[in-house]
């Protein structure tokens, strides 16, 4: 069975966003953006909420084609491309980029996934989709990238939850530039 993981950036005061949904904040140095390719390349799919997949949409399919972009970001372009993509949204019209639209019964769509034979599944959020994966018991695994940074607002990462749950860490990292990766299994709820 394949776990689902929840791959977030967030700020020291456990902001996903910024005021006005300001993204700008993340520090992702090379080493971080190299540990992304490597570790992302090898999962089965990528999940997202409505928004978060719009931005990604709106960057990943080019990036590997503009001039002066790292190595490391041509390369995650050309993983992200091809990966099957599942974009969990009522809004959402249309999908390209091998992505499938989920509008209904969320915890259905995940168990099958999790069915299938494979590598992993990554939710990226945003934080909506999280609160829901949270509240439903799909999230087996949290890698929580917190950056040296505070907001004062914004959107919180967890804005809605109201379910306990014990974790366990698995691992610690701390990267140049000050980001440091929280990584805990699920126990079961608390």
């Amino acid at each position: 069975m394949q776990t689902v993981t929840l791959w977030m950036q967030m700020s020291l005061d456990g902001y996903a966003e910024g005021p006005d949904g300001a993204f700008d904040w993340p520090v992702v140095t090379p080493e971080l953006q190299r540990m992304f390719v490597d570790e992302l390349g090898t999962v089965s799919a990528f999940l997202y909420g409505r928004k978060v997949y719009e931005g990604m949409a709106a960057f990943w399919p080019t990036a590997d084609e503009v001039a002066g972009m790292s190595a490391e970001t041509a390369e995650y372009a050309r993983i992200w491309k091809p990966m099957p993509k599942v974009a969990f949204s009522r809004t959402l019209e249309h999908a390209d980029w091998n992505t499938r639209i989920v509008r209904d019964d969320v915890a259905a769509a995940v168990n099958e996934l999790k069915q299938r034979d494979g590598n992993g599944l990554v939710l990226f959020g945003g934080p909506n989709i999280v609160s829901t994966f949270v509240e439903l018991g799909l999230i087996d695994e949290y890698r929580l990238f917190v950056h040296p940074v505070t907001l004062g607002g914004g959107t919180p990462l967890f804005p809605h939850s109201g379910t306990r749950q014990k974790l366990e860490l698995v691992e610690s990292r701390t990267f140049p530039g000050g980001v440091t990766d929280l990584h805990y299994r699920t126990l079961g709820t608390a």
